[in-house]
């Protein structure tokens, strides 16, 4: 939103009937309901639209019955393509994952090129994303542009879904982990990627968009530093943290609780390809925000809902010193 709106774009804004609509309204954007299980709510939203982006795609709320995940992964962006095709719509813009980047047999970084030729089996999450991307990529009655981003770090995470990782090392809790290659991006420079991807004449059928990859234990141990937490353990072998995010599933089942670990993250950084984002990187000609200005921005926003603790003052750092209580 923040994305379009900067480039003079007010943009419908589609929502569930539930949905926490507080920050859209601060926006001031054009707000309609767009259910996709009231598919004739997506036909009435998508009505005399020129571009739509996509970025409801089916999230498991959990690893288990991958076969379920799957057909609801298709179905609702069946839906979704046909009300699309039934209103007109010129250009839709699906917003993907990296999960679908399949690695390298030379062990080089992946690009467009490199996408798994059938369901690599990895767990519910993976399984899903493929199938979703395969179907948006087979539509011909409009133009579909996929668009892969990493890990969307950066502010605006009300959920806290990819910044879990941050708010935990913040608070220094041990994340269990495994080791493998993540990809960040600042959710800004995806914005305005995407941004560009729906003006743009001709853009590319698929792109990824990511910044530099990195091993997630290094990304932990800078994490720790930046906010004065312990070092984090050591990783998990890869089978060991897969049977660890598991076993927490099924701790939590039932409960308003989070996994420690959840397994489509397990499956991510275990399964994940380091990336070659150059093409996504040309959509941004200013280039990418760097990893420390993007933690800077996430810091800023989760202090504010009190999701991190704030840095100590220069009072609290004195009153420690002398061993008084502040």
């Amino acid at each position: 939103m923040d994305a379009l709106l900067a480039e003079g774009i007010s943009p419908r804004c589609g929502h569930r009937k539930r949905t926490n609509k507080i920050p859209l309204r601060r926006r001031k954007v054009p707000l309609v309901i767009a259910d996709i299980d009231e598919p004739e709510t997506l036909r009435e939203a998508f009505a005399d639209t020129d571009v739509v982006y996509h970025l409801a795609g089916h999230y498991p709320r959990h690893g288990r019955s991958p076969e379920e995940t799957v057909a609801r992964a298709v179905r609702e962006l069946q839906t979704v393509l046909d009300a699309a095709a039934e209103a007109g719509v010129r250009r839709l813009i699906y917003v993907s994952s990296t999960a679908t980047v399949a690695k390298r047999s030379d062990g080089l970084p992946s690009t467009e090129a490199d996408v798994f030729p059938v369901d690599p089996g990895f767990g519910a999450y993976h399984s899903a994303k493929v199938a979703m991307e395969r179907l948006a990529l087979d539509e011909q009655r409009f133009e579909v542009v996929v668009a892969c981003p990493g890990a969307c770090l950066g502010p605006w995470d009300l959920r806290v879904g990819t910044s879990a990782l941050l708010v935990g090392a913040a608070n220094g809790i041990d994340i269990p982990h495994p080791d493998g290659w993540v990809s960040p991006i600042d959710v800004r420079d995806l914005g305005r990627a995407l941004v560009r991807l729906g003006r743009i004449e001709a853009p590319p059928r698929r792109i990824l968009l990511a910044g530099e990859s990195l091993r997630l234990q290094d990304l932990l141990e800078l994490l720790a530093e930046r906010y004065g937490t312990d070092r984090p353990s050591a990783p998990l072998a890869d089978a060991d943290a897969i049977a660890f995010a598991d076993a927490e599933e099924a701790r939590v089942e039932g409960t308003a609780y989070r996994a420690a670990l959840a397994r489509e993250i397990a499956d991510l950084v275990v399964h994940g390809a380091q990336i070659d984002a150059q093409l996504g990187a040309t959509l941004l000609p200013d280039g990418l925000t760097p990893l420390a200005e993007t933690l800077d921005a996430f810091d800023a926003f989760a202090r504010r809902m009190r999701l991190i603790p704030s840095p100590p003052t220069a009072e609290d750092t004195s009153a420690a010193h002398t061993g008084a209580i502040p």
